[in-house]
């Protein structure tokens, strides 16, 4: 080889050496520099990890439906058992969301400084406990006690587990996570259906000293309700705490270790080839050595414009989407009960047409809310038709695929579009309900309602996600959920004694509400993302 030759060798192989030592050094200065949150859940990627934890939650975002529901379908057989009024039924629907509304902002204080984890897995085994207790009930009030406390036991772990699934999502992924959670509740409602359905009919009793004691079938069932949060509870414990909540309690070196496990199991590679080595927590990027006093200060820019102003529009909104839709949901079974039940023989109705669902509700004794049923001697136990759990559970499913639905048009759609939809044909169904005269079409003007009303309320959570910033977003779901909580109670507890005033009360109000939002919906503003 020539001299010339040897030396273009030598002077290649330099460069080659010198480039690869260049490439070496931006690779251990790009390690080097810390990444934030986002940058660091970008680079665990989405996958296999994201995909098992959402069928780890399934059995536990039931939970709050369940509890709920469990309620309203055993009021019909439960009736004579519990010796209820109407109005007492009222209050069982609503207790729970006192419990909800009572102990909310307390979670919110456990889950900031406990973690989300530790809330959920020891909130959702204790709800389970107390749904198994609620069988043992033999009176209204001991019923009503443990409704109220699984009602307080719900809130948080619920709350927390929405938080927490989002925190293992980039921004683009975390948007549709309430949708996506809250699809995966309302069929919660399909799974509670079903289960009354195989079970409340059985004429299934044990009945201990002397009738003292008796655990039939509609107890029986509230039992069984806690099953899938057992399960989902031995799911979720196999998953490590939110990346997020480590790095803002400054344990960078715990919230490292979850985003490897993350990019191992989404990747299959090593976890050693995680790219990212460090980690920079957000709340400390403009220098601020009091992560307290920033904390403060993020509240109370809350109450200031243009957050406050917000806050008041999506709360009233979640107000009344909640009023509507759990009103109609949790009492539609006694509903139905009634309409099955209703024989036009006994009532001297001279008209040539069907009597209307108003009209059917209005001839009926229940609407009396004054009447006790301790005071009727001839009082059995009801074995409701199983036709009414049918209708139960076709008005949970249409709940669940308008839902699912929704989801799905927020792709075209922004939520105030959206919305506008849902709140304009929820009203022409409640009006409509007012003079059908069919069993088919008060079921289908049902669906259709609480399917459409269910989807405006998970829509406002995920507006509410998009309209504050991250360090407000937690305060203000929490505030959104909390208000919308008190909308179910008041409903509940009003229905029965509007009814009672004539069908057309409670029908008017409804419909005078879901105006209201209609009109609120015209004043939320849009941002960016929103319109996106």
């Amino acid at each position: 080889m020539s001299q010339k030759n040897r030396i273009s060798v030598i002077t290649l192989s330099d460069r080659s050496i010198e480039e690869t030592e260049r490439n070496s050094t931006n690779e251990r200065t790009q390690n080097l520099k810390a990444a934030n949150f986002e940058k660091a859940i970008a680079a665990a990627g989405y996958g296999k990890f994201q995909y098992l934890l959402l069928l780890a939650i399934i059995p536990v975002s039931w939970a709050t439906s369940m509890d709920t529901a469990s309620v309203a379908i055993i009021l019909p057989s439960a009736e004579c058992d519990l010796k209820m009024t109407f109005t007492q039924k009222g209050i069982l629907n609503a207790i729970i969301y006192m419990g909800m509304i009572s102990s909310g902002f307390l979670w919110g204080y456990i889950a900031d400084v406990k973690g989300r984890r530790t809330v959920f897995i020891y909130g959702y085994i204790a709800d389970g406990i107390c749904n198994v207790l609620s069988g043992f009930s033999q009176n209204f009030w001991t019923l009503a006690f443990f409704k109220f406390l699984s009602g307080f036991l719900i809130s948080g772990p619920h709350a927390s587990m929405v938080t927490y699934v989002s925190e293992f999502y980039g921004v683009k992924g975390r948007v549709k996570i309430p949708l996506i959670i809250g699809f995966s509740t309302s069929f919660g409602n399909i799974v509670t259906s079903v289960l009354s359905w195989i079970i409340i009919p059985q004429n299934w009793s044990i009945v201990l000293w002397d009738g003292a004691f008796v655990y039939n079938s509609w107890r029986i069932f509230l039992s069984i309700c806690s099953l899938p949060l057992f399960i989902g509870v031995i799911g979720l414990y196999m998953f490590p705490e939110s990346p997020k909540f480590l790095m803002s309690e400054d344990r960078m070196d715990d919230a490292l270790k979850v985003f490897k496990i993350i990019y191992k199991i989404n990747t299959g590679k090593p976890a050693e080839e995680y790219p990212i080595k460090h980690l920079e927590n957000d709340a400390f990027k403009k220098g601020s050595t009091d992560s307290d006093q920033d904390g403060k200060m993020d509240k109370k820019t809350i109450f200031l414009y243009p957050y406050f102003l917000q806050l008041i529009l999506v709360t009233l909104m979640q107000f009344g989407s909640m009023y509507i839709t759990n009103t109609i949901r949790l009492w539609q079974p006694q509903l139905f009960a009634i309409l099955e039940n209703f024989d036009p023989t006994n009532y001297n109705l001279t008209a040539k047409y069907a009597p209307t669902f108003c009209e059917i509700l209005d001839l009926s004794s229940v609407t009396n809310i004054s009447a006790t049923i301790s005071e009727n001697v001839t009082c059995t136990n009801i074995t409701v038709k199983e036709s009414v759990y049918t209708k139960t559970l076709i008005v949970s499913a249409s709940g669940s695929a308008l839902l699912l639905l929704a989801s799905y048009a927020l792709n075209f759609l922004n939520h105030k579009v959206l919305l506008h939809i849902c709140y304009g044909m929820a009203f022409v169904c409640i009006v409509c309900m007012y003079w059908s005269t069919s069993t088919l079409v008060t079921l289908i003007l049902t669906s259709f309602f609480v399917g459409l009303s269910n989807t405006t309320l998970n829509t406002i959570v995920a507006a509410t996600v998009i309209l504050f910033p991250t360090s407000l977003r937690t305060i203000a779901v929490s505030t959104v959920m909390a208000i919308g909580r008190i909308g179910s109670m008041i409903g509940n507890i009003l229905f029965p004694i509007l009814l009672a005033q004539g069908c057309f009360v409670p029908i008017i109000q409804l419909a005078c509400l879901v105006l209201l939002c209609m009109i609120v919906t015209c004043f939320l503003p849009m941002n960016k993302k929103n319109k996106k």
